[in-house]
């Protein structure tokens, strides 16, 4: 069943007469957010690329460990 993608209509477009200017903008733009929101918006990108590009299903996506040990715990 393939993902759904994530919405993106609340774009907006730019049009840039340099890199320099593109650049200048983007750092604006990022500065902007709250540290949390920029990492969402990494992990979208990480997410939608393993995904879309890797083939991976979602559930390969979270922290996957392996137990070596188990302890009973000191009372």
């Amino acid at each position: 069943m393939p993902t759904p993608k994530t919405d993106r209509s609340h774009w907006t477009i730019k049009k840039f007469t340099s890199h320099d200017e593109l650049r200048t903008h983007g750092i604006k733009e990022w500065q902007k957010v709250s540290g949390a929101r920029r990492r969402q918006a990494a992990w979208e990108l990480v997410r939608d690329y393993l995904i879309d590009v890797k083939g991976k299903q979602p559930a390969e996506l979270r922290l996957q460990r392996t137990v070596t040990s188990v302890q009973r715990a000191r009372r």
